[in-house]
């Protein structure tokens, strides 16, 4: 199995295999201050947010705060086709899990209504 590149702050030893724009996400993600961990959820075994449609997001990410966060990364290489219907179920379950826990995401450039571009899904986590 291939494994993720060495980013602080992962919850285990190593993490599951990362394309270069998961890697990007996480690394700026890892080097907030107040981020506590961060967790490569396993493809189509880890969590998932079950609705509508089965939804694996890609990272879990917990804030020194304690606020838990699911990170759903969306590089330009995709077609993103799914991408409105997994915010929904994204919003509907952080709003149904409480004050502590949030859904983002997160785009390269090409980021849809209710989704985040990197820098301003940094400024809103470092805050949390």
């Amino acid at each position: 199995m291939k494994t993720a590149p060495a980013i602080p702050a992962s919850l285990y030893e190593t993490e599951g295999d990362l394309n270069s724009w998961e890697a990007k996400v996480i690394n700026e993600v890892a080097n907030l201050d107040n981020i506590f961990f961060w967790h490569k959820i396993v493809e189509r075994k880890g969590f998932c947010i079950n609705g509508f449609i089965n939804h694996y997001p890609d990272f879990l990410v917990q804030t020194k705060n304690k606020k838990t966060l699911i990170v759903e990364t969306k590089g330009d290489d995709r077609d993103n086709s799914d991408s409105i219907r997994k915010l929904k179920l994204g919003d509907a379950w952080a709003n149904k899990a409480g004050n502590a826990y949030r859904y983002f995401m997160v785009f390269d450039n090409n980021a849809i209504d209710g989704a985040y571009r990197l820098d301003d899904f940094l400024r809103v986590i470092a805050n949390l």
